[in-house]
């Protein structure tokens, strides 16, 4: 492919970034391989495999908040592939502007998206910071234009792998990186969902600390985040949160404001644990769910309050009271607007549902799903939605859920067809009792 270069924008260990024109007259940033220091021969070598690593793993990723690899020239000299031209770095949006307008939550939510694809997949990208998050822009059909974060630069992707290779043998001197997990500074083997979460700490760092940063210490600081900022940078990686999932939901419980006055007064058994994030006791979880099946009005000031870890515990120790819940939960989801970047932790409590519920709330935890993603154009619950209606989906679920799909008539027919759309799935990949379906429904 014949490509005229434009400008450079930036240099790394291994590689060097162009903005160039191509044929088509598109511009890409172009990634080619170019140590920043003479290496031995042998290095070179096994360093010259790990780019190429580096650009066919990310050519396999297809996710909204991870940066396609567009085309590739592998095993020409030097070895480069292209990928889209960002509008900026999230560095430069933070350069202008540490709250992003106050819109960073937004940003944070992109971010867990990509790890959490990248890690449910076993990948860890080792070299997490703003320079590597790219922000890009996406018209949707109806003509609005959304700004994106997707995550780039998987020059220090590491797999988990049982057989280690020469190439996660190599460890990076990071002691002057202020984003990099202390335990990978000189073993980049030892990286892990962790290591990530470490950095994605130091990042949101970035967005609402006062302090400065120390490199690889732990952050302490006060405020309504602190906590959530010690438990993503601890020394110790297994007393890190366990997911990055767990780590959005804490960030949107804390952004959450207390509970109103007249809604507290009425909820003294359960209100105040709700609010904190506590577990909740048999008798607190009763009253919870006897609270929102009675007051309607009321109800979605406590629901959104439930936090991931809080289904996940009253789901698995009380199982009626956990389907009573997500029934309701369900409902409120189907029939609310919410704010964009809050959508993934909605869908991560309606997940938990679906995973430790009766069948009827599972179907009504999907149909939830389905029109939250689609009606707010969240690509992340889109893809979740289609994930768990796959061909493996259990058969007498998807059978429960066609019913649903029938039900819902022409109102599906128009889901699936925005979701298709929008994250570029067919139908065709979808449970083959619900393509049957939707061929009867939608003809």
């Amino acid at each position: 492919m014949k490509l005229d270069v434009i400008r450079n924008l930036g240099s790394g260990g291994f590689g060097t970034v162009d903005l160039v024109k191509g044929e088509d007259g598109k511009e890409y940033a172009k990634k080619s391989f170019c140590p920043a220091q003479k290496l031995p021969p042998a290095l070179e070598e096994n360093v010259k495999k790990r780019f190429a690593r580096e650009a066919r793993i990310q050519s396999g990723i297809k996710h909204r908040n991870i940066v396609p690899v567009v085309h590739t020239e592998l095993d020409g000299t030097p070895p480069y592939y292209l990928m889209p031209r960002a509008v900026c770095s999230l560095q430069d949006d933070i350069d202008r502007d540490k709250t992003l307008g106050g819109k960073w939550l937004g940003a944070i939510t992109d971010i867990v998206a990509a790890l959490d694809e990248l890690h449910s997949v076993g990948i860890y990208h080792r070299d997490l910071k703003p320079h590597n998050i790219l922000k890009y822009q996406e018209t949707s059909t109806d003509g609005v234009t959304r700004e994106y974060y997707a995550v780039s630069d998987f020059g220090l992707i590491a797999m988990n792998e049982s057989r280690l290779s020469v190439l996660t043998v190599t460890g990076m001197a990071k002691g002057t990186d202020y984003y990099t997990a202390p335990e990978i500074t000189s073993d980049l083997r030892k990286a892990s969902p962790q290591s990530d979460i470490y950095s994605l700490g130091c990042i949101l760092h970035d967005f609402i600390g006062s302090d400065s940063r120390v490199p690889c210490a732990e952050i302490k600081e006060g405020g309504d985040f602190g906590a959530i900022l010690r438990n993503c940078t601890r020394a110790d990686p297994s007393r890190r949160f366990k997911s990055v999932r767990a780590v959005l939901d804490a960030i949107n419980s804390a952004s959450a404001v207390a509970l109103p006055t007249s809604i507290a007064t009425k909820a003294p058994d359960f209100g105040n644990q709700l609010s904190l994030g506590e577990p909740l006791d048999e008798n607190a979880a009763k009253a919870l769910v006897q609270f929102v099946e009675d007051n309607e009005a009321d109800a979605p000031e406590i629901l959104d309050r439930l936090s991931l870890a809080q289904a996940q515990d009253l789901c698995s120790q009380w199982v009626d009271l956990g389907d009573r819940l997500g029934q309701i939960y369900a409902k409120w989801v189907m029939d609310h607007g919410f704010r964009f970047e809050r959508c993934d932790s909605l869908a991560n409590v309606l997940e938990v549902f679906y995973s430790l519920c009766s069948m009827e709330t599972k179907a009504d935890v999907l149909m939830a799903m389905l029109e939250l993603g689609t009606s707010h154009n969240r690509w992340y619950v889109e893809r979740k939605f289609c994930s768990m209606c796959g061909p493996k989906m259990d058969e007498a679920m998807a059978r429960r859920l066609s019913i649903e799909f029938r039900a819902s008539g022409d109102d599906v027919c128009r889901l699936i067809k925005h979701l298709e759309g929008s994250v570029g799935i067919s139908r065709s990949e979808l449970h083959p009792e619900l393509q049957s379906v939707l061929a009867e429904v939608c003809s």
